[in-house]
């Protein structure tokens, strides 16, 4: 009897310690390109979803403003992101070689969508930098 109780209590442990640690990662906030610096990106590809457009921004500039406005943001875990569709810009990070660094979906001044789940923060992401380029 003694056995299957430190088995139990074993089990127990093991599922509030994993809680605990989901709890805690689900609460941290998190941030986009963590790790890019601005002069290692050489282009970013973005697909408008709601007007089908696609371009592509190589100045350094353009990149820097952007790559340093979504690492600024303070993005928090918000809700699940699966089975919705439709979405506003969705960015790809290339490196000088092409391959591609990073990418997710910029639904709004305050929203990133990464499956599986959307992120929020307290505004001021690129949204209308990368329409007004978009215009160009």
């Amino acid at each position: 009897m003694k056995r299957k109780q430190k088995i139990l209590v074993s089990i127990i442990t093991a599922a509030a310690a994993i809680f605990v640690f989901a709890g805690v990662w689900y609460v941290l906030p998190k941030t986009f390109l963590r790790g890019a610096a601005p002069s290692d990106v050489r282009s970013v590809s973005v697909f408008d979803g709601n007007t089908g457009k696609s371009f592509n921004i190589e100045e350094p500039e353009e990149i820097q403003y952007i790559v340093e406005n979504i690492q600024g943001a303070e993005m928090k875990r918000d809700t699940l992101s699966l089975f919705y569709t439709g979405y506003g810009f969705r960015l790809g990070f290339y490196d000088e070689e092409g391959k591609q660094i990073e990418s997710f979906i910029i639904n709004s001044a305050d929203t990133i969508r990464d499956d599986p789940f959307f992120y929020r923060c307290d505004g001021g992401l690129c949204f209308d930098y990368l329409k007004e380029l978009e215009e160009r």
